[in-house]
């Protein structure tokens, strides 16, 4: 799922934004040590790719 974003557009969401779709990311969802995806977009996100500065 997109909207067409780039990740990063919303500066004021307190969700961090997926970098594969830009949508913003309500959790993670680890399944294993390399693999994972963001909810409720669905995108594989690896583990750590999420984490803010």
């Amino acid at each position: 799922m997109s909207t067409g974003r780039e990740p990063g557009d919303d500066e004021d969401s307190p969700f961090p934004a997926c970098p594969r779709c830009g949508d913003p990311v309500l959790f993670s969802v680890v399944t294993g040590p390399h693999t994972g995806f963001a909810s409720p977009c669905g995108c594989s996100v690896p583990p750590g790719l999420l984490e803010r500065e």
